[in-house]
């Protein structure tokens, strides 16, 4: 595994620290946590001072410094959308954290990079990981000659790879760090080393690959990267789908309709999977009333189901003349489930669209005024306030 992020060492226990040298839990590593919250401040700068406005978390560092926060903490943030306290916390925990305890350090680390990046600051967490890497490298050497290696978590592995994307748009390098962890993934499972865990994440490296070549506009790269993902799993019903969804945002229609059909001949006719298929192969095609009619149908199913079938509806409705239909619908659903639904930045995003057509002036202002003190009522840390479309 060491192969994993080839030169990267750790400090040993048994090492002597330079104190010149930064360690895994040095104040050196980190960058200012901004800790603004771009939705409140938008709140307040469109809400008249007489109407009452959503009191937001505040957390400050001062909570935070001086305690070692639990595992299962820092996991409710995450849960929570509380970006800003995991980002403190896992900072504290990190400072707390004795410098030979490596492993546990590297964990928190994965937290704090998370954090940042959940938050948009991607150029701080490529700072930091900039950091942590020159920290990792300046092991001490064992007395006896001995220099051993501590491997970076997997996901800090993927955090790291996806920033160069975010934060430089340097997705050619996205590119080859994800590669390079699908290597490792391979070779460990050609030694048939935890063989469930390496194929799981094989998919996943996969799945990341196309996306990233998506975003480099190479629609070789992620055609014969997607031909990997069908060989891996042939009869996934869930990843062929997905599969034929890259397809279409490639707009390869054709393609996406052959694995439309497979998934046909492995689920039931149905199956909320292959009518969601339906639906947009039917947007594909232009067929926008067939496509409504068959989102709409996917409604009655869980949350997830129905917020992502509630987003492509109102697309249709669009593209139909109706603005006041998608408006009403999405409304509806975001009272019914407001923090799923009414806290999505892509449901806020298209209900933001249906009122610039619905409205405009004082009443297009009013209308997105209001909708910011609902969705900051719900809606987490990190927010992208864009999905207002103010510009």
């Amino acid at each position: 595994m060491s192969s994993l992020l080839s030169g990267i060492r750790s400090l040993s226990p048994q090492s002597p620290i330079d104190t010149l040298r930064p360690t895994l839990n040095d104040v050196r590593l980190f960058v200012p946590t901004p800790l603004t919250d771009a939705l409140d401040d938008l709140v307040h700068a469109h809400t008249p001072s007489d109407r009452p406005t959503p009191r937001r978390d505040a957390p400050t560092p001062d909570t935070f410094a001086g305690h070692t926060h639990s595992y299962d903490i820092l996991n409710q943030y995450i849960v929570g959308s509380q970006w800003r306290a995991l980002a403190l916390a896992s900072e504290a925990s990190i400072l707390e954290t004795p410098a030979t305890e490596e492993r546990t350090l590297l964990k928190l680390w994965t937290y704090r990079v998370l954090a940042l990046c959940s938050l948009g600051h991607y150029a701080n967490a490529a700072r930091e990981i900039r950091r942590l890497e020159v920290a990792t490298t300046s092991a001490q050497v064992y007395k006896n000659g001995r220099s051993p290696t501590i491997v970076w978590p997997f996901e800090l592995r993927v955090l790291r790879a996806q920033v160069a994307g975010l934060a430089i748009d340097d997705w050619p390098l996205c590119a080859d760090r994800l590669s390079s962890l699908l290597r490792a993934c391979r070779r460990q499972l050609a030694c048939q080393t935890d063989v469930e865990l390496n194929q799981q994440r094989t998919v996943r490296l996969l799945f990341m690959l196309a996306s990233c070549a998506v975003r480099m506009r190479d629609a070789q790269l992620a055609i014969r990267v997607m031909d990997h993902l069908v060989t891996e799993s042939p009869n996934d019903p869930r990843l062929l789908s997905a599969v034929a969804r890259l397809h279409l945002q490639l707009g390869s229609i054709r393609q996406a309709e052959l694995q439309f059909m497979r998934i046909e001949q492995l689920v039931p006719s149905d199956d909320k999977l292959a009518r969601m298929n339906r639906a947009l192969y039917a947007v594909a095609s232009g067929k926008y009333e067939a496509a409504r009619e068959l989102f709409n149908s996917v409604a009655g199913d869980a949350i997830e189901d129905r917020v992502c079938a509630a987003n492509n509806a109102c697309v249709c409705d669009v593209y139909l003349g109706h603005p006041q239909r998608m408006l009403d619908a999405l409304q509806k659903l975001m009272v019914a489930a407001p923090r799923a639904a009414g806290a999505s930045e892509e449901l806020v995003f298209n209900y933001c669209t249906g009122l610039d057509l619905q409205y405009d002036g004082q009443k297009l202002r009013e209308e997105k005024a209001r909708k910011m003190v609902d969705v900051a009522m719900w809606a987490g840390d990190g927010f992208n306030t864009a999905s207002f479309k103010l510009q």
